[in-house]
């Protein structure tokens, strides 16, 4: 089976001529007319609603919000990152991120299955400007991160597989009711529940690549140390993914090979 073209498929995708819902809609809903027929008042009257109605329309329950930041940037920069820069990620970059995929799962994911309950993000922070190192949990309705001062976090490299992962400035932790979830949905409540969260998991990471972080979603923190630091139990409070953020780290151009004379 030959090889997906990623990059070559966004670059296609944002060259694509813009469609607008405007356009759309007025075009499905607007009455037909013959060639050569006479446009009545009816018919412009008609067009004129639907246009109205398709432009003025920008908060729909089901509909995606806009991402914030740059949308072209996040697609051309969307690869997982593994590597951090040594200074600290803005802050308000990951409270927004976390602000647009909370607004997107309210929109996209409460009216489709209102009795799943809806997944939590506890952030873990080393390096977050103007927020301190620590576990805090991300208020959606307050849209801001809350310290949780009764846990007491080891170096976070003790709480990953991968090291790499351990360097990053924040780990977000996505996590959701599982009992109450398959309580409510029988068996498929798991698949349910371990969709949403990937959803919320991966709209705050493209929030985040748009802007201007870097990052990966990954496996999340270990059993045992999720277990005994976080108070993840597997049941009512169980870990669905992980996601890495922090700056981008900048590659230097390798230096010049000497030659055989030593010169450069």
């Amino acid at each position: 089976m030959p090889l997906i073209d990623t990059a070559r498929l966004t670059e296609e995708l944002l060259a694509a001529p813009p469609t607008t819902s405007a356009t759309v809609t007025a075009s499905a809903t607007a009455p037909a007319t013959a060639p050569g027929a006479v446009t009545t008042s009816a018919t412009r009257a008609a067009s004129r609603s639907a246009t109205a109605t398709a432009t003025a329309d920008d908060f729909r329950p089901g509909a995606a919000p806009p991402l914030p930041g740059d949308p072209v940037h996040a697609l051309r920069r969307r690869t997982a990152q593994r590597h951090w820069a040594p200074e600290p990620l803005d802050g308000d970059v990951l409270v927004q991120a976390l602000g647009y995929a909370f607004e997107q799962d309210e929109r996209l994911w409460r009216p489709a299955f209102p009795t799943l309950p809806a997944p939590s993000a506890t952030v873990l922070v080393q390096r977050l400007l103007g927020v301190p190192d620590g576990c805090h949990r991300y208020a959606p309705g307050a849209r801001r991160l809350e310290p949780e001062p009764h846990v007491v976090l080891p170096p976070l490299a003790d709480l990953v597989l991968q090291l790499e992962f351990g360097d990053a400035p924040a780990l977000v932790v996505v996590h959701g009711d599982l009992a109450t979830a398959a309580e409510r949905h029988g068996a498929g409540g798991h698949r349910l529940l371990l969709a949403r969260g990937a959803a919320l998991a991966h709209a705050t990471w493209l929030a985040a690549l748009s802007l201007g972080a870097a990052g990966s979603v990954f496996a999340g923190v270990l059993g045992a140390a999720g277990r005994t630091h976080l108070g993840i139990d597997g049941s009512g409070r169980a870990q669905l993914i992980g996601l890495a953020l922090g700056s981008p780290h900048r590659v230097r151009s390798a230096p010049a090979p000497a030659d055989r004379t030593g010169e450069r």
